[in-house]
């Protein structure tokens, strides 16, 4: 079975700024607790005037080896606040020879952030001897504790850091935080041979005999410790001057080094074409000359909407989704920071020729297995033989974009058991939102305005917005106009009784399964009781006939735009058995494959498909794509919401195969606001909507 899992990748990255120095620098980012701390510290490392390599480690699943870090100047390991299966650990808890070897390869090491020593030393005090890692590589003999946990009356934390007075490499004094105290700041002594650096504060703080800060020279290695969180100092300037003492003294010590040239792109094979349907094809970059310091490259794609992925090793992988064909620019870029790139063109055909699902999975509630609840779904897709990705909201932070969901021919969005915060929304704070009229986020809206399909289920996706039962929606508002909702009347269990089951409405276009009953022999929690518009069509009620709520619906269809959108305010994931499920999922999926075919087979007699436009709403450029079956006349106009043409033009004759048209927005000095296009291929009309936002 053809299963995809859709990953946001940012292993190696690098940003080159005018640089002040020849000093390399790997920084690694450890920390998978909170994803977006890390910019600080680029930040920092920006505003002082270096470049840097950048190695997401929470993505990549391991720390860099031995053999990449050896030709940077300065590694800086970063765990900020996480300290579980940190990979300066290895992942396991264990000795990291990596590490060791950059250091005694006389390798500079920048270590900062809370509770790498708890992940491998949960218990306090612990000392350590000759032998062990971190005595004889950081320069700690004793961890005494951590602050907040350990520092009895000052129970708050940790106020401030005091610079230890004639160390070598900091005058910055003293570090204060974004909060009132820092809690989890390791209390350290070190060995004879190393020195401190911060001390913690102020004096009479109950750890002020300790310190979080040490420093070590190990042969021509040096160690710099922070066991404290870097992304947490009072202001970004403090943070950048902080960074900037520190970078300033590692530089003397660096040696320069033999910059990259030029860079050989190859591919095996020889070609650079992928036409199979979820192909694929090996990339190599050759860094010349041959004895570089840094013989690596980051591999990225500039696809104009062409959907396509290249992992770091170089391995081009295409979508199968219908926004997936066309040329492509792979670009290799040197990690040394010299600048020196290389690119080639690759031409991807063949793909999206399969109904494709994307499950997008919001449910972040960790009570009740929720967070792997989708894998049910994704089962289920797998069981039935569908070609299907996953995009996990939950570890990306955010929802797809247009471009991903423009790729698929119908959408899964799966909010299982969570009602908090959904990434559905069009705002990332739900609390105290019900007064502002959310709608779904933005590019799920233009998904199914220009013609998606959606399925949207789960409990609490309402709740999330408006709380507990009873509300009431008119015309105007979103849930009314769009999803088909005129009352949010009940939830199961919370206004009565558990929900037994969901009974089948007779006749209506998507589903005959029925009934449908969970796992659980009391019935469903937390299912919504709705009335519908009359512009929408049930699917499903409350049931049986007996239970309180049974003329309310459960399931609800509606057309919204060129879309569809099926609402289901049940848990999926909770049907009674494997069996069930798989034969519900099945069921709603063949009906939408069956549209999907049916707009598919319109195209094709009508001699062209795949159109999309994007970004979507844009700014400047808008890009409208399209594939022709055979050559054909174009012309293109828009006109706004009052029906006024503000473009024409016609393109003539375009060749068969994938084409499109860029429009500056701008230079046509067109006011933010909803447009429609009108695409004429050989006099066949097709209509899109267009919306312009402010720059």
């Amino acid at each position: 079975m053809k299963k995809h899992i859709f990953l946001v990748i940012t292993i190696l990255s690098f940003a080159f700024f005018t640089a002040q120095a020849q000093m390399s620098i790997l920084l690694v980012n450890d920390n998978d607790n909170d994803i977006e701390r890390v910019e600080v510290i680029k930040t920092a490392i920006d505003n002082s005037g270096y470049t840097y390599a950048f190695w997401d480690a929470t993505t990549w699943l391991s720390g860099p080896s031995f053999e990449f870090m050896e030709g940077f100047n300065l590694v800086i390991w970063y765990t900020g606040n996480d300290g579980g299966s940190l990979y300066f650990w290895n992942g396991d808890e264990t000795e990291n020879q990596n590490i060791k070897d950059y250091v005694d390869g006389g390798g500079m090491l920048w270590v900062q952030g809370l509770d790498f020593l708890f992940d491998k030393y949960p218990e306090t005090p612990t000392e350590f001897l000759t032998g062990e890692f971190v005595y004889d590589y950081l320069g700690i003999s004793n961890y005494f504790g951590q602050s907040h946990l350990d520092d009895g009356v000052w129970s708050d934390g940790v106020p401030q850091l005091d610079v230890v007075e004639g160390n070598s490499i900091f005058t910055v004094d003293p570090l204060l935080w974004t909060y009132d105290a820092m809690w989890f700041v390791d209390a350290l002594e070190k060995t004879s041979v190393a020195q401190y650096i911060y001390q913690m504060g102020p004096e009479n703080y109950d750890l002020d005999d300790y310190y979080p800060a040490i420093y070590l020279e190990k042969g021509d290695g040096k160690v710099l410790t922070f066991a404290f969180e870097t992304a947490r100092i009072d202001t970004q300037e403090n943070t950048d001057l902080l960074f900037g003492e520190g970078l300033g003294y590692f530089e003397q010590f660096a040696e320069p080094g033999i910059p990259a040239e030029e860079i050989i792109i190859t591919s095996e094979g020889g070609v650079f074409f992928i036409n199979e349907n979820f192909g694929s094809l090996q990339l190599y970059a050759e860094v010349l000359p041959e004895d570089a310091s840094i013989p690596f490259v980051h591999w990225s794609v500039s696809s104009e909407g062409v959907s396509a992925s290249i992992d770091q090793n170089g391995l081009l992988q295409s979508s199968g989704t219908n926004n997936g064909n066309g040329t492509i620019l792979v670009i290799a870029e040197a990690l040394d920071g010299s600048g020196v790139t290389a690119s080639i063109e690759v031409e991807i055909s063949g793909q999206g020729t399969e109904f494709t699902v994307l499950l997008v999975n919001d449910n972040a509630n960790s009570n009740s297995g929720g967070l792997t609840r989708y894998l049910v779904i994704d089962t289920s897709l797998y069981n039935l033989g569908y070609v299907y990705s996953v995009y996990n909201t939950v570890t990306t932070g955010d929802f797809p974009d247009y471009q991903t969901l423009s790729g698929y021919d119908a959408v899964l969005w799966y909010t299982g058991n969570d009602g908090n915060n959904l990434k559905l929304w069009d705002v990332s704070d739900t609390t105290g939102a019900v007064n502002q009229n959310l709608k779904f986020n933005e590019p799920l809206m233009d998904y199914i305005n220009g013609g998606g399909i959606v399925w949207l289920q789960g409990l609490d996706f309402i709740y999330d917005i408006y709380g507990g039962a009873i509300d009431f929606f008119a015309s105007g508002d979103f849930m009314y106009d769009f999803m088909g909702i005129e009352a949010y009347v009940a939830q199961s269990h919370a206004d009565g009784d558990d929900l037994p089951q969901l009974d089948v409405v007779p006749g209506n276009p998507i589903c005959t399964f029925s009934p449908i009953t969970w796992v659980y022999a009391e019935g469903l929690w937390y299912a919504d009781a709705l009335e519908i518009t009359d512009n929408a069509e049930g699917i499903y009620t409350m049931g049986p006939d007996t239970y309180i709520y049974s003329d309310y619906y459960s399931g609800v269809y509606t057309q919204p735009g060129d879309g569809h959108l099926f609402s289901l305010t049940v848990e999926t994931a909770r049907i009674d058995t494997r069996e069930h499920t798989d034969e519900f999922v099945g069921d709603v999926l063949d009906y939408f494959q069956d549209i999907t075919t049916d707009i598919k087979n319109e195209k094709l007699q009508t001699g062209f498909t795949n159109i999309k436009n994007y970004p979507n709403p844009v700014s400047d450029i808008a890009v409208i794509s399209y594939s022709l079956n055979e050559p054909a006349n174009i012309h293109l106009s828009i006109v706004d919401i009052m029906g006024r043409q503000v473009f024409f033009k016609d393109y003539g004759t375009q060749q068969d195969g994938n084409n499109k048209i860029e429009i500056s927005v701008k230079n046509l000095g067109l006011q933010a606001g909803i447009y429609s296009y009108v695409l004429n291929i050989n006099n066949k009309p097709t209509t899109g909507k267009l919306v312009i936002k402010k720059l």
